[in-house]
């Protein structure tokens, strides 16, 4: 990571927080699958993003000394049992010119040392729940030192979530990344697909071109067939790819730990039904209408209402909804079938951090705008021929200050040229 924008947010965070205050952050731990077999690490994003590491067992405390911001790392040099193991990490030093660190001090260290910054600052910034151990710590010894002078908690997450909504040049940069190779991946399996086959085949197609390109995926792949496509978050992935069947998916790369998401539905044989077009041309007119409206200084509320109004009328012209317009809005009848959020903020996770009530849009943000109709194959007051039908189409958008920018424009949704990349 640049070393510019590390100590850009560290000024950013340190600007923020209050008059003779400290942040102090913990890393992430190990995660294990089984007994002694370890998940692929993933660094906390707040950690991440501060501090650029992606690694465990370490611990920064972020705070200002006369005007300027002092950023001390507490982590142990590669031990002789991990070299033989896991491998030598970058020692004390190199980890210190690397991502600029004022100090780095062993962990051996960090009990006493973060009493000392306690006790000298009136008040603290902290995540409670990501590292019991420091939890504890932490309250144990202002539980002490409060005696003579009280001390604030406050969550950092207060901070963070308001730097993390604006990304830098650099962030955009890496979410375009992630986006690239995630078109690649569903193109890949747009190719691929064909009855008869399972969902975890194209799960694999996804997955092989994020590892060809060196990423990790952002969340777990939803890979759904026929009516699987009804079930918002299905990960099984492991159904027969029936011909006349759509398949859903909405899968995504990660890329230095910015993620991007992208959904798109396809025919499994390459050639939509008509029930189907007629659906998919409504998801597909209301994601168009709502990325058009889209611009700084606008809500998330507006944004859903715009997606809410598309999709009403569309099920209205099918006779799904049977109820004049008003009233659908009103009563929400629209939920049968539509029943999610039009988005959600996109960065160092997937479903990133920043509240959604009352945030008006600014340059920089970046969102997922992602409609969908669901009609599943159990609701039985809808004629046959529309049921077992999901289809979602999702992409990533960046809030500019002309509008916005479709970060994943290249991977087809018209269903003219999906039908092209599926033959």
């Amino acid at each position: 990571m640049d070393l510019k924008e590390l100590k850009r947010r560290r000024i950013a965070l340190a600007n923020e927080m209050q008059k003779n205050s400290v942040a102090i952050l913990s890393s992430a731990s190990k995660n294990f699958r089984t007994k002694d077999v370890e998940n692929p690490y993933r660094q906390h994003s707040d950690f991440l993003y501060l501090t650029g590491i992606s690694e465990p067992n370490l611990i920064n405390i972020v705070f200002k000394e006369n005007d300027e911001v002092i950023s001390i790392l507490f982590r142990d040099n590669t031990s002789d049992h991990e070299k033989v193991w896991e491998g030598k990490r970058l020692d004390n030093a190199e980890i210190k010119e690397k991502y600029g660190f004022s100090e780095i001090y062993n962990m051996s260290n960090y009990e006493d040392q973060i009493v000392n910054y306690i006790r000298q600052k009136e008040t603290i910034y902290i995540e409670q729940g990501l590292n019991i151990k420091l939890d504890h710590i932490i309250l144990q010894k202002l539980k002490k030192l409060s005696e003579n002078c009280q001390k604030a908690i406050i969550p950092l997450n207060s901070i963070t979530q308001k730097l993390r909504l604006i990304k830098s040049d650099y962030e955009i940069n890496m979410i375009k990344g992630a986006a690239k190779v995630s078109i690649q991946a569903h193109k890949e399996a747009m190719k691929k697909s064909k009855p008869g086959i399972y969902e975890y085949e194209l799960d694999a197609e996804i997955k092989y071109v994020f590892n060809k390109n060196n990423m990790h995926f952002a969340y777990m792949s939803i890979v759904g067939g026929g009516n699987n496509a009804c079930t918002l978050h299905y990960i099984k992935n492991d159904s027969l790819l029936k011909d006349k069947d759509l398949v859903l998916i909405d899968a995504a790369a990660e890329n230095n730990g910015y993620a991007s998401d992208i959904t798109r539905t396809f025919p499994v044989n390459g050639k939509f039904t008509k029930e189907q077009s007629l659906i998919y041309d409504i998801v597909l007119k209301a994601q168009e209408k709502t990325i058009e409206f889209i611009r700084p200084g606008i809500t998330w509320n507006d944004v859903h209402q715009v997606t809410v109004n598309e999709i009403s009328k569309g099920l209205i012209e099918l006779d799904l909804l049977k109820d004049n317009f008003e009233n659908v809005i009103k009563k929400e009848s629209y939920k049968e079938f539509f029943m999610h959020r039009t988005g959600h903020w996109l960065g160092l996770d997937v479903h990133d951090v920043g509240e959604y009530e009352n945030i008006l849009f600014e340059p920089g943000m970046v969102i997922t705008v992602e409609p969908g109709i669901y009609i599943n194959e159990s609701n039985e007051s809808i004629p046959k021929k529309w049921r077992g039908i999901g289809i979602r189409i999702e992409d990533d958008v960046l809030i500019t200050k002309d509008g916005n920018e479709v970060i994943t424009k290249d991977l087809a949704k018209g269903r003219s040229e999906i039908e092209a990349l599926c033959t």
